[in-house]
């Protein structure tokens, strides 16, 4: 999940609250024990209940009823933009690409994040 780490990590570096900085900080230990499972056994071994806990951080920090927060950019419909309508949180989560690129999206918007510019080898 690079991106939701790197606009997580942009977050917590802000000079946003220190609540959201501490919000941040829980979002980087989640995505952290995604990454872990996902470098052992793949994402199929991620439980859909660790995925469910970084869309609550996410959408609490990134505020469920800002306008900053668009899910029509997210592929397939379903999914994550209906549970941020509806407020619930749907028996499958949306495949970790998807996620990633939506949860990184309204942390982004929410937060006027910049990303850092990376040198790029010549």
């Amino acid at each position: 999940m690079p991106e939701t780490i790197t606009a997580a990590d942009l977050l917590c570096h802000s000079g946003c609250s220190p609540d959201d900085r501490r919000a941040a900080g829980d979002l980087m230990q989640a995505l952290a024990a995604v990454e872990c499972l996902v470098a052992v056994g793949g994402p199929a071994e991620v439980p859909d209940a660790l995925l469910h806990d970084l869309v609550i951080i996410t959408l609490g920090l990134a505020g469920r009823d800002r306008p900053q927060v668009s899910t029509d950019s997210v592929a397939g419909g379903g999914g994550l933009p209906d549970m941020v309508q509806s407020a619930s949180l749907p028996e499958q989560p949306p495949p970790l690409l998807e996620l990633d690129q939506f949860l990184a999206r309204a942390l982004t918007r929410r937060f006027h994040l910049e990303p850092a510019q990376v040198p790029v080898p010549a």
